[in-house]
């Protein structure tokens, strides 16, 4: 197994499941707009993970991996893709349960697509701008992103609570109409999606191997 799948997925696969299990749990027990403000989160997490698996990072483990640089890279943004992907399938696998209780509705699939794809391509971002610039000079950018992030979901949940004519994304004018076709606009948006990741990753490849300042 690839070095990099052994030292990272533990980042990943623990920022998924305490997400889930804080935040998640929410979605199949509360009837407030949990499906508006709790996917928000999911970024925050994903970035999170980022930040604790490149922070744990030095200089003689990178040179000591007996696999080159280009396999780092893959390996490193499959890893975020896959972790966006898990939580996309698992919230949206809630939602789908909850629609005959009328907390989710098509548009709520269409609105957790857009949210983990932000996140997905945030995320891979990010990592490309680590091995172009190094982690301690993205660190501060990083925890800012993060708080600024919890606070743009604590401030709009109370918002949507306290303020009557807030908007919610949910029921924006753009996700309403994907959510005439949400099936369609899920795969539509996938596809999307994976094609930005792919020249992310492409992109990443390159500067991974051109790049030193991520040492």
């Amino acid at each position: 197994m690839n070095p990099v799948y052994r030292r990272s997925t533990t980042f990943y696969l623990w920022s998924a499941l305490t997400y889930l299990a804080i935040m998640g749990r929410y979605m199949i027990t509360r009837d407030w707009p949990v499906f508006e403000i709790i996917p928000i989160f999911m970024p925050i997490w994903l970035v999170s993970a980022l930040t604790a698996s490149e922070d744990d990072e030095r200089y003689a483990f990178l040179r000591m991996l007996p696999v080159p640089d280009r396999d780092i890279a893959r390996a490193k943004l499959v890893l975020i893709l896959g972790s966006a992907a898990f939580q996309w399938l698992l919230m949206t696998g809630a939602a789908l349960a909850r629609m005959d209780e009328g907390i989710a509705d098509p548009s709520t699939l269409v609105y957790l697509t857009l949210v983990c794809v932000f996140g997905l391509l945030a995320a891979a971002g990010y990592q490309i701008a680590i091995w172009r610039y190094g982690i301690s000079t993205m660190k501060p950018v990083l925890i800012a992103s993060i708080i600024a992030g919890i606070a743009f979901a604590i401030i709009h949940l109370a918002s949507l609570k306290n303020v009557d004519d807030w908007p919610a994304l949910s029921r924006s004018a753009v996700v309403e109409w994907l959510g005439g076709a949400p099936w369609i606009s899920n795969v539509v948006l996938a596809a999307l999606a994976l094609l930005g990741f792919r020249a992310l990753m492409r992109a990443g490849v390159r500067v991974k191997a051109a790049s030193e300042a991520h040492l």
